[in-house]
């Protein structure tokens, strides 16, 4: 994770703990492991000392800011996290239809989603949410694919030129 990622994460002395607890069983060996003294991680943890720079250099490299994120996602700037139900999502429906060859309330269907739901999508008026839009993707992919499947087999399995008609 980038120093700039792990700056903009919130975390409190609670939260060292637990991993120091979880991850190297003693502050102790946890001190040791970011290669300060007990004393100083001590500090830090009541607040006597403030978390600074290098403090969460030696966190980052220790892997707490990827236990921390999974688990809490507490995240101070906005921009790195956005409410899904916020962010419009521009969908390209008209070429996944094609694409699947498959008409719009079947597409649906197959999504697991309303045709008032898709349409919806269609006119922009709605967006899907992040396990929506995976699985309308990966839905017009298989469909896709099994288009082109189907069409490679039928021209393998149909002769090239007709057969000779005999003459008597």
């Amino acid at each position: 994770m980038s120093i700039e990622t792990s700056k903009k994460i919130n975390f409190s002395s609670e939260d060292v703990r637990r991993f120091a607890s979880e991850r190297f069983g003693t502050l102790k060996r946890f001190a040791e492991a970011i290669g300060v003294s007990q004393p100083n991680l001590t500090q830090s943890l009541s607040g006597k000392r403030p978390f600074g720079a290098a403090w969460r250099e030696r966190l980052d490299e220790v892997g707490f800011f990827e236990w921390l994120l999974p688990s809490n996602k507490r995240l101070i700037k906005d921009e790195l996290i956005k409410d899904s139900s916020t962010v419009k999502v521009l969908l390209d429906l008209p070429g996944a239809l094609e694409l699947s060859n498959t008409p719009a309330n079947r597409l649906a269907q197959l999504v697991g989603v309303s045709p008032a739901t898709f349409a919806a999508w269609q006119d922009g008026s709605a967006s899907p949410s992040m396990e929506q839009l995976a699985a309308l993707f990966n839905q017009v992919v298989a469909l896709g694919l099994s288009a082109r499947h189907a069409a490679t087999t039928q021209a393998t399995t149909e002769p090239e030129t007709p057969p000779a008609q005999a003459t008597a």
